[in-house]
């Protein structure tokens, strides 16, 4: 198909192009130019009029000022065109697989034509439908497919960045349905801290999803099930549980030494039961009241979460073709860290020690043979800025200190490439997020973010993001992000596909409820207690 002619090049400059069009064209679509070898792909960055009223056909609202232009006796035709703003991206290099910038503007003259499907496929690495691809939605304001390359979102890491209402939720519901079509069947985790994704469990019942023999399975793993062993726990960690801020350096040095005594002479695993009995052996004449004070505080031990025998079975989480939910809700930030921090350890060294042959099928409750990928909602609170816990006031255990799920979270960014270990960070204050953990997602997904110290901390910890993309974050409509880094070829502007299923993420319509409320005496629960967003959910 010939490609439609747009416009012609007035000029050029170092930081792009201007050319003349009577099309308004938004900003960020895609233009192209022809040289004699390459066709050059474009990206629209501003319009403004090529010529203006003046301002007397301006001042009665009630009469065209294209009337009275062409009463004045001007072309009405002049005011009608747009001068545009262009920069180029380039060609697309077969054998690179990237866009190469021809480091040069196109000249006055040439002609600029409107990129069609036939321009816009180098845009995908790889094709809707094939192995390896995740269909997320369309190029806004057109029905191209924008495809993201699961194999490099899974292997360099992905960030979800959104003000909340933006779709943020919504869209991390999309890569998880991707991502565990046939095509993918991918083992993914989520650490989910507020219980909004347990209503991915419908994607098991889902026959789109099905193919063949294959059939997706959904593990909700409720926080009463959720059991950490605590033998596992290194000595920093069993301290920053039970210290309330008023342990003393000796209860400190006494229960250290009682943790490496039960380490020495037994294996690493030991039960609570066992742990007060080591302590018990430090209690020599004069220290009785410092040994019951580190017994008294022991009984946080005992709170549910921690356990002598049962641990997380990592393996059984994650599994070819299955989605595994960690609803952490009503947990303290605290305990969710350290949960974090566990499961995320055990992965690593999982995934690290099979890759190195010591995991074998010989030891199957460790061996995991495949790469895996884990969501962290929230991010911000597993790896906040600074040394801060991130707690955020909340009165759970470890406010204040340092996040003992960071130092793992900031490995698995660095390493985890090399033994097959992916993260998606989605977080909707990246101010609070580690600029560092942020800087290791190589594949962005990135929505509507007005607060200035949070697109501040986008362009300064993501190297793909340009000035362009944050001074486009504040205007992005909901359900729209940019997406950029190594799983797309160049950045774009998509609208989110539609969810084949619910999102228990959107906002409660709360006059509704407080109406329903009031007429029958009692708000009804389940599916009545939230109202369907049309922009965004497909509904019930």
């Amino acid at each position: 198909m010939t490609p439609t002619p747009l416009g012609i090049v007035l000029r050029h400059d170092k930081t792009g192009f201007t050319f003349i069009t009577r099309e308004h064209l938004k900003t960020w679509e895609f233009v192209h130019y022809q040289t004699d070898r390459q066709q050059i792909l474009c990206r629209v960055a501003e319009t403004e009029p090529l010529t203006e009223y003046p301002v007397e056909f301006l001042l009665d609202t009630g009469i065209s000022p294209g009337d009275v232009a062409e009463f004045c006796g001007f072309d009405p035709d002049e005011f009608k065109y747009f001068m545009t703003k262009g920069v180029v991206i380039g060609y697309f290099d077969e054998s690179l697989g990237e866009f190469i910038n021809p480091r040069m503007n196109p000249a006055a003259g040439i002609v600029i034509h409107r990129s069609a499907a036939e321009q816009l496929r180098e845009i995908n690495k790889v094709q809707s439908g094939e192995i390896g691809s995740a269909t997320i939605g369309t190029i806004s304001g057109t029905d191209f497919e924008v495809v993201l390359s699961v194999k490099d979102v899974v292997s360099q890491h992905l960030s979800v960045i959104a003000a909340t209402g933006a779709g943020k939720s919504y869209t991390v519901g999309v890569i998880v349905e991707e991502l565990l079509t046939s095509r993918n069947r991918a083992p993914v985790l989520i650490f989910d801290p507020h219980g909004e994704y347990t209503v991915l469990d419908a994607i098991a019942n889902d026959p789109r999803f099905w193919d063949g023999d294959y059939k997706p399975k959904v593990r909700i793993v409720k926080p009463d099930k959720i059991k950490i062993r605590v033998g596992d726990l290194e000595t920093s960690d069993l301290i920053s549980i039970i210290d309330d801020g008023t342990m003393s350096d000796k209860m400190k040095t006494l229960f250290g030494s009682a943790c490496r005594t039960l380490r020495r002479d037994r294996s690493k695993q030991f039960t609570r039961s066992e742990l007060r009995n080591a302590v018990e052996k430090e209690r020599v004449d004069g220290n009785d009241s410092t040994i019951e004070g580190i017994l008294w505080r022991l009984r946080k031990l005992d709170n549910g979460i921690f356990h002598d025998h049962e641990d997380v079975p990592i393996v059984d989480y994650l599994r070819i073709g299955q989605l595994t939910v960690m609803d952490v809700s009503g947990i303290s930030t605290g305990f969710q860290q350290m949960i974090a921090q566990v499961i995320l350890q055990k992965i690593f060294d999982a995934r690290q020690k099979t890759e190195n042959g010591t995991y074998t099928s010989a030891t199957p409750d460790k061996y995991l043979p495949y790469p895996v990928f884990v969501i962290l909602e929230e991010a911000h609170r597993f790896a906040p800025q600074g040394s801060g816990s991130g707690a955020g006031g909340d009165g759970g255990e470890g406010g204040g200190r340092v996040a003992k799920s960071k130092p793992i979270i900031k490995t698995i960014l660095s390493e985890g490439r090399k033994f097959g270990v992916g993260i998606c960070m989605v977080s909707q204050r990246p101010s609070k997020l580690d600029s560092d953990s942020l800087s290791q997602c190589m594949t962005q997904i990135t929505m509507r973010i007005i607060n200035p110290a949070d697109q501040e901390q986008i362009g300064r910890s993501i190297e793909s993001v340009s000035r362009d993309i944050v001074s486009e974050l504040p205007a992005l409509a909901k359900g729209h992000a940019i997406i950029s880094g190594v799983g797309i070829n160049t950045p774009t502007i998509v609208r989110i596909r539609q969810r084949y299923g619910r999102d228990r993420g959107v906002s409660k319509d709360a006059p509704s409820i407080w109406v329903r409320e009031s007429r029958t005496g009692h708000a009804e629960q389940g599916s009545g207690a939230i109202i369907p967003d049309q922009e965004m959910d497909i509904g019930v």
